[in-house]
Parts: structure tokens; C-alpha cells; sequence
């Protein structure tokens, strides 16, 4: 009986199984469904799934690739096959038998892909480049007859806050040129791997095949085509990730290989939460074993990353998709929740592989020195644990934005004091900084609708030190609060009965579009700036809700000035001209205004300068 049983939307890739008739045997799948020859690291573990594997002996030829290991574990169901692939083994497929002394024999062929030579493509992330955050189901609804597959859970629903309505890969491929035009540099797409789960699957944080992408967002391949897409405009990718739980409907969740794949309890236990526990000294065991083993919902088993098998897996999953799309960085989900330990392997593991890649966990915590804990190399190793991880998500300044805006915890002093607080931070400079995203209120709503402090939140996140990210819709000023489905409201003009397309300038509002303008004015000539990209970050201590701050190298420097007072005020040159010490003149790169007299800058109230010194 010959049985294709994973196509994996390559158009390329079959594997092929073959199954004697009189045993019980059945294969069903293979993960990793191929690898690439000439890698880093030369162990490969394929857990392969069907029926009546355990037990059997595992025999193939193959010049440069050796069988270290089969481990039968205590579902009958799995097998674990270890491979050494020497450095020097060629691309190529070869026949593995799978021979059991009762229930039969299956063989099939498994793939050694070649690599793609030009390693730049998985090129990293620097303070110069911004991201745009998408969340797929929401964008742009590039190809309608993928809203609804044939034996998938959940229908379309675009009435329903919390359904599916649609957006897709081909969705964001349609309007990559209005990002490059808008002036971001990295498309962060939030999680496009299948979720075929009952209700409310459209975030994408609910997987149920790590190896598959979502059929109502497109196939593999398609995902492989956008990345491609993106590096022909100078876009990078950034990919999300999630170790810490699964989907309940995952296919591995109704056959577990092992007891202990994910935590498991007497009754539904969830996750404290509180991520502040792990750096906490004097931290309870029962705190600090709910916080990594309690479930993050109902719906979201919580996988237990100490089994060595599913750490393996997670980990060649997601160097899977590295080498297969050729991404440029991935953010890692709920990072503090997984075992912290588990980890450190997954980042030393892809940075050896990819040394220029990116990568970044989602550490949602409130205070500096939290996060400071989180980002590999920094202050806090004296406690026995190092992340390895380059960037961590800067939760803290994103509130210390809205808050100091708001004229709440002593105003725009208490968001100066969050950034005083960077030496909790190997590199704040990595730090990935944002205003709002998919889980917060958006950023217009939160500041009140005021666009003058709009504007000034843009201009910091996009001046100050970090990596920016700006979610999608921000750039019309959408606001969106409170249920998560709401916040991740339908980008206008991304379906075709849209009543309007904010994708164009005659489709926004007036408002949208001064949003839109001044954003892109600020992207476009974040670019040139190397002040921004390379610089050093100066402050002063904010006075009558004035922060000024200065980025600058050798051979160029930008003065930011925020003025959230309620009066003119002026530069004086006794405090501030360090500042532009050297320089002549200035230019406002908004307005496009000519400072001569950089003794005589006077700030509105309300207004936000950015000076590029000239």
C-alpha cells in the first residue's frame, strides 16, 4: 500500500511510505518532514508517529549519515530516531526501513536539501530598523477562497470580534509596497501555523501542528514567498514562536507520546502569571513551579520543555523554518513561562547555527529591573542564570510612554526614569520598544485621542534607544480598546467590500492621514540617520513637562525635543548646548524648518522637535 502522507504545501516534497500487508504497522507522519545537509550541528531527531512503531529496528544506506539511536517510548505509537549527519554529506534522499519482528516492515524516503548559500538572508535586526506588527487574520484578505476549509473546526465569522474573518499570507504579499513606502523595514507577522481549535483560533497562539501553516492564511510555501517577497523590497521577517503551551486540539494532544509531554494535573491548573517570580530571590517553590508548569488557558496545554524529546523538537522546529523561509528573526512568546534552562539551549543552539540572527522573548513584566533579568549577559548573573537572549520586549517603557504622557507617575520625569534604569540591561540598545501591540489598548486610545501626544509617542519610540515596533493601524491612529478581538480590529480597505481604503490616501480621514504623514516622515528619514542607527543616547532630567534628549555619533547627532507643557518653552543654551556642540544649524525634520540659531530653539507647547544637526 503506498500512502503520501505529507505534501507540507511545497509542491516539491512527497514522502512516501511503504507498508507490507500482513502487519499491523502505520505510519502517519515524520517530524522534521526533511533537513538540510551541511548544518552546524550534526544530530538530527526524527519523531516519527503511527501505529505499533515501538520496538522496531531501524536500517538504511547513506554515505555521511549514521544512526546513533532508537528509542522506543511508552506509547507504542512513537518512535525516536537519532541520526549523526556528517559535515560533509551530500543533498540527497535515501530509503529508511523500519522493520518490526511481528507487526511488519514500512520503509519511506527522507530528504537532505541543499542549502542556500547566501547566508545574509537571515541577516538580524539592528536599532535601524522598525518593525510593523500584523496579525494575519486581521490585515487583508488576500485570497477569499481560503476563508473556510473543508474540515477545519471554526468558520468565518467577520461580524464576530472574536472569529475568523480572513486576512491572509497573500493579504500582507498585497500591500508590502505600501509598508516599504510607509517606511518600516521588518514585517513581525504574528503566528500563521495552523490552530484548528473549535472557537476564537484567529490570534494564532493556539498551534496545533508546529510544521504547518494555517490553510486559512495559505500553505507553507506561500509564507516561503512572502519572506522572499520581503527581502526583494529590503524587508526583513521576524517570526513568532510559542515553546510554552500548544493548542488542546493539537494532533499529537489525543495520543500523547509521553505522560509528561505536558504538565499535568488532578484538575485544570493555570499559570500564576506572575513572571516576576523567576528572578525573585526569595520566590516559593509552589510560585515558581505554577508560574512554568500551570496552563495558560483552558485551551493551551503547557508543554514541559525538561522532556528532552519535545525540547528537541521545539528547537529543530523552529530552526525548521529559519532555514526553510529564510527568516530574519524570531520573537519567542510568553518567554518566562517555558523552563528557563530550556531555553538558553533553544538561543545557544540557534545562534550558533545563525550568529547575525535575531531574536527576541516576549518578558511582559513592569519594572526594569524584571526585564533587565531576561536579557542575556546583563547585571544579574551573579544569581546563577543567564539568558543568552540579545533583545527582551521593553514592557516598561512602553508604559512609563502612556503613563508619562497622561501626566501620571510624575509625567514625562517618571518615563525618564524608566530609561535611567537601563544599566539593569546588557544592551538596552537591543531592547525591542513599542507604544502599544496585539494585547494592549491601542496607543490613540490610550492617550486620549490627543494627536499632539500621539505624535510625541511616535517620535520617542522612534528616537530614543531600541528597536522599534509599531503595530499595524497605528499608522491611521485606529483605537481600539478593551476585548482582544476589538484591539485587533480589521485594517479598513483589506477586504473587497470594504466601504473605504485606508491602504490609500483617498481613503483616510483627515485625521488618518495626518497620523499616516507624520509617521511616514519620521520612518523615511529614520533611515538616513546614523545617529539613530549607531548612536549613543544623552538625556536631561525633565523640567515643567520637557524631556529633551540627545542621539549622536562622531559624525552626526539629533536633538528630540517632547514638550508636553502647557507653555512655549526655550532651549537654554547654559543646560542644553553640550547638545550641539560643533554644529551650526539645525533642521526640523517634520516641518523642514531651518534652525541658524540653535541658541534660539523655542518649542511650542504640545509639540515635539526632532533636530537633525547639521
Amino acid at each position: 500500500m503506498i500512502t503520501p502522507i505529507a505534501q507540507y504545501g511545497l509542491g516539491v516534497l512527497f514522502i512516501i511510505l511503504s507498508q507490507v500487508c500482513y502487519g499491523k504497522m502505520e505510519l502517519k507522519r515524520i517530524d522534521p518532514p526533511f533537513w538540510w545537509a551541511g548544518m552546524q550541528h550534526s544530530s538530527l531527531q526524527l519523531l516519527v508517529y503511527g501505529k505499533e512503531l515501538a520496538g522496531s529496528s531501524v536500517e538504511f544506506e547513506y554515505e555521511g549519515v549514521e544512526l546513533a539511536s532508537t528509542t522506543s517510548v511508552p506509547n507504542p505509537n512513537y518512535l525516536f530516531i537519532d541520526l549523526i549527519l556528517s559535515p560533509n554529506v551530500k543533498p540527497g534522499k535515501f530509503e529508511l526501513r523500519l522493520v518490526h519482528p511481528k507487526e511488519g516492515t514500512v520503509s519511506y524516503e527522507y530528504e537532505l536539501k541543499a542549502r542556500i548559500k547566501d547566508r545574509s538572508r537571515h541577516k538580524g535586526l539592528t536599532p535601524g530598523d522598525v518593525m510593523y506588527l500584523i496579525m494575519p487574520d486581521r490585515y487583508s484578505n488576500g485570497n477569499p477562497k481560503n476563508d473556510e476549509v473543508a474540515g477545519m473546526k471554526e468558520k468565518p465569522d467577520r461580524g464576530f470580534h472574536g472569529g475568523r474573518h480572513g486576512g491572509d499570507i497573500q493579504g500582507i504579499v498585497n500591500h508590502l509596497d505600501y509598508m516599504k513606502d510607509l517606511g518600516i523595514t521588518t514585517v513581525w507577522v504574528n503566528p500563521f501555523l495552523e490552530n484548528d481549535m473549535p472557537a476564537w483560533s484567529y490570534h494564532g497562539y493556539a498551534i496545533t501542528d508546529h510544521y504547518k501553516s494555517d490553510p486559512r492564511y495559505g500553505t507553507n510555501e506561500e509564507y516561503a514567498n512572502f519572506v522572499k517577497e520581503c527581502h526583494k523590497r529590503g524587508l526583513k521577517v521576524v517570526m513568532d514562536q510559542v515553546f510554552n503551551h500548544c493548542g488542546s486540539e493539537h494532533w499529537w494532544m489525543k495520543d500523547l507520546p509521553m505522560e509528561n509531554w505536558v504538565h499535568q494535573f488532578d484538575e485544570f491548573t493555570r499559570t500564576n502569571y506572575n513572571a516576576g517570580t523567576s528572578s525573585d530571590p526569595y520566590a516559593s517553590d509552589y510560585d515558581s513551579t505554577l508560574l512554568v508548569d500551570g496552563w495558560f488557558d483552558v485551551t493551551m496545554p503547557d508543554m514541559n520543555q525538561r522532556n528532552p524529546y519535545l525540547l528537541t523538537y521545539l528547537i529543530q522546529n523552529s530552526v525548521w523554518w529559519i532555514e526553510y523561509a529564510g527568516i530574519n528573526g524570531i520573537r519567542m512568546d510568553t518567554y518566562p513561562y517555558p523552563d528557563k534552562e530550556a531555553m538558553v539551549e533553544w538561543v545557544d543552539y540557534v545562534l550558533a547555527e545563525y550568529p547575525d540572527f535575531y531574536l527576541v522573548g516576549e518578558t511582559w513584566l513592569h519594572a526594569p529591573a524584571y526585564e533587565g533579568y531576561w536579557q542575556g549577559g546583563g547585571p544579574f548573573t551573579h544569581m546563577g542564570y543567564d539568558s543568552h537572549i540579545p533583545s527582551v520586549s521593553d514592557f516598561p517603557t512602553c508604559f512609563g510612554i502612556v503613563k508619562g504622557l497622561r501626566g501620571e507617575n510624575d509625567g514625562l520625569y517618571g518615563l525618564y526614569e524608566v530609561i535611567a534604569s537601563d544599566i539593569v540591561y546588557a544592551n538596552p540598545y537591543h531592547n525591542k520598544i513599542f507604544a502599544d501591540n496585539h494585547d494592549l489598548n491601542r496607543l490613540f486610545h490610550e492617550i486620549g485621542r490627543d494627536m499632539k501626544r500621539f505624535k510625541m509617542a511616535l517620535a520617542f519610540i522612534l528616537t530614543t534607544r531600541g528597536i522599534p515596533q509599531i503595530f499595524y493601524g497605528t499608522e491611521i491612529a485606529m483605537a481600539g480598546s478593551g476585548e482582544h478581538g476589538v484591539i485587533r480590529e480589521d485594517f479598513p480597505g483589506g477586504w473587497e467590500d470594504d466601504k473605504r481604503n485606508a491602504f490609500e490616501e483617498a481613503g483616510r480621514t483627515e485625521l488618518e492621514n495626518e497620523a499616516f504623514n507624520y509617521l511616514r516622515g519620521v520612518l523615511n528619514w529614520r533611515k538616513t540617520s546614523e545617529a539613530i542607527e549607531k548612536g549613543r543616547l544623552k538625556h536631561f532630567i525633565p523640567q515643567e513637562e520637557m524631556y529633551v534628549y540627545s542621539r549622536y555619533t562622531e559624525n552626526d547627532a539629533v536633538i528630540v525635543v517632547l514638550n508636553n507643557g502647557e507653555k512655549e518653552q526655550t532651549l537654554i543654551p547654559k543646560r542644553y548646548s553640550e547638545l550641539w556642540k560643533g554644529y551650526r544649524s539645525g533642521k526640523e525634520i517634520i516641518s523642514g524648518k531651518t534652525l541658524s540659531d540653535l541658541n534660539n530653539i523655542k518649542v511650542p507647547a504640545g509639540s515635539t522637535m526632532i533636530i537633525d544637526l547639521q
